[in-house]
């Protein structure tokens, strides 16, 4: 990353498409990542979700929210986060990481300096998608 890259703030806020729902992130990402799971892909709507890792003590939520209860590749539970009024994707809770989650990086109201350095699940890579440059490319779950 080049010295002239935009910096993460110390705080970071966020919101769904239609506004009912906005959080607070009281800490910079441990991650920036793109997951190609079998799961993230349906639920971004796209070949990858773009996602940031966090520790769930750090995320304050406003606004109404659901959970698709959903079980992930570790076969173990995972929450998907979204706004039940306009269907944005907001975060992905897995039992397999307690104190971790990840946030959909689409939401953030910043995030131009996100980059990402995981690629997780790569084997499930769309064959037109390019791996990043410089990014680790992670087969399944990443160690935490």
């Amino acid at each position: 990353m080049s010295d002239d890259a935009p910096q993460v703030p110390d705080t970071l806020t966020g919101h769904c498409m239609c506004g009912a729902v906005s959080y607070t992130i009281t800490e910079r990402p441990m991650v920036d990542g793109l997951c190609h799971c079998d799961r993230c892909r349906p639920q971004s709507g796209s070949a990858f979700s773009t996602i940031i890792f966090i520790h769930r003590s750090a995320m304050t939520i406003a606004g109404e929210t659901a959970v698709f209860d959903d079980i992930g590749t570790s076969g173990l539970r995972v929450l998907r986060r979204y706004c039940p009024r306009c269907g944005s994707p907001l975060t992905t809770e897995p039992d397999l990481t307690p104190d971790l989650m990840m946030v959909k990086a689409g939401t953030l109201d910043s995030n131009e300096w996100f980059r990402p350095m995981w690629e997780l699940f790569v084997g499930r890579r769309r064959p037109w998608v390019s791996p990043v440059l410089g990014a680790k490319q992670i087969e399944a779950n990443p160690e935490l």
